[in-house]
């Protein structure tokens, strides 16, 4: 338990590392998203004041032309100016120029416009902007615009402007084209990077637990070792013991047995697991092989008759009769203090691979069970070794494998076992 609680307080300050570590990211990514909207923002909006800008200066050039003279035609092309009209309250045209109204549709504007105010409108499917102001008071020389005559006049009018807007219109749409490719740049880093240092954390957690398993590996071989050594010492004492002990001692001498028969079997267990995980491996039916290990346990454990009726894997057979077996213990020792529940399948999934799944409906996993349930010498059970899940999913992954365990819906476990098939009947 004080394991456990080490275990757990070393990995609380690399949890909160990452977290910390993906709100900087995400942090610096969200300012670099709101920078570049921003930016975008304020290019669309500069550009849209040197359109506004152009208009107004197109304007006042017109009207300054028109007032002292001067070439209208080549000013107006210059100016971008599709077309110019000087009309009266009423509409009736003084000059028109261009594409301009020969008589100004003042129904088509808002209220006001003609006396009151100014009003501009923008056609996005032509870019072009039309203007139409009241001039209170605007002198022209007649021979600037009719060339027939010398002397002022001065009179109120509306004034209309038609103004090409398409370049300022084309530089807005690369703007926010622009814009968009940067917005989604930025998201497609930003999930970038969080992946490498999701990434990262998992080969660094990877190669913590490889590590580890060197270490512990190396412990456990020389462990193995000096135990096996007086362990056959004992054994052959206690077969002299056997003979020689009177038999109310008996049961004494059995309990003895019993234990060191169960240190032979973990040390066993603990060199299968140092060992080469693949083995000698052979073409096996794996129904055969799961189906005559049901007849070894207890009647609770059945054979689900939907099942294939063969399916050829290629795994060393003692290992493949390892991983079922333990499997097949577990999942019975999962029902302790209720009715046995065990059911045994075999399938294939989607892509053509080999599904063993034996379910139980004993008392299920915990959450920490189902991060921790495969770590060596891990175990829930009482006079369990913790060695054996672990053994298997070595076994099972050397065969090209998976083996996982997860809840089942409605209480208990599901082992899974995923294996390339070699022959699909």
């Amino acid at each position: 338990m004080g394991k456990d609680r080490r275990g757990n307080a070393g990995r609380m300050p690399d949890r909160r590392e990452g977290l910390v570590t993906t709100i900087v990211i995400t942090l610096v990514f969200a300012f670099l998203l709101i920078l570049s909207i921003f930016l975008s923002s304020s290019l669309v909006a500069a550009e849209k004041l040197r359109m506004e800008n152009a208009v107004e200066r197109a304007y006042s050039n017109v009207i300054m032309a028109l007032r002292i003279g001067g070439d209208v035609d080549r000013l107006l092309d210059d100016e971008n100016v599709l077309g110019f009209g000087y009309y009266t309250h009423m509409g009736t045209p003084l000059y028109v120029w261009g594409n301009a109204y020969q008589r100004l549709p003042l129904t088509s504007f808002p209220y006001g416009t003609g006396l009151n105010g100014s009003y501009s409108s923008y056609d996005e499917e032509t870019d072009i902007i039309e203007t139409v102001r009241y001039a209170s008071s605007v002198m022209i020389t007649p021979g600037n615009i009719f060339r027939d005559g010398e002397d002022p006049l001065e009179f109120p009018g509306i004034i209309y402007v038609c103004f090409d807007a398409s370049a300022f219109a084309e530089r807005v749409t690369m703007l926010s084209v622009f814009s968009a490719i940067a917005f989604i740049v930025v998201i497609l880093l930003y999930l970038m990077v969080l992946r490498i240092f999701q990434q990262n954390n998992v080969y660094r957690e990877t190669l913590r637990r490889q590590e580890s398993l060197v270490r512990l590996g190396e412990a456990a071989r020389t462990l193995t070792h000096e135990i096996k050594n007086p362990l056959s010492a004992i054994r052959i004492e206690l077969a002299i013991l056997k003979r020689e002990v009177p038999p109310s001692l008996m049961d004494d001498v059995r309990i003895i047995d019993h234990e060191t028969d169960r240190l032979k079997k973990l040390t066993d267990k603990v060199s299968d697991y140092l060992r080469n995980p693949l083995g000698n491996p052979a073409i096996l039916d794996i129904v055969v092989e799961l189906r005559n290990l049901i007849q070894l346990f207890p009647q609770g454990v059945h054979w689900d008759e939907s099942s294939e009726d063969s399916v050829i894997v290629q795994f060393d057979p003692e290992r493949l009769r390892s991983v079922l077996e333990n499997l097949l213990k577990n999942a019975v020792e999962a029902c302790e203090g209720m009715a046995i529940d065990v059911e045994a399948r075999v399938s294939y999934d989607k892509k053509g691979r080999c599904v063993v799944m034996i379910k139980d409906r004993g008392k299920g996993l915990g959450e920490s069970d189902e991060k921790r349930i495969f770590d060596p010498f891990y175990t829930t059970k009482i006079h369990g070794s913790g060695i054996g899940l672990s053994i298997s999913q070595q076994f099972v992954r050397a065969a090209g494998g998976s083996l996982r365990l997860y809840s089942r819906e409605g209480g208990g476990t599901v082992a899974e076992v995923s294996l390339p098939c070699r022959i699909r009947r």
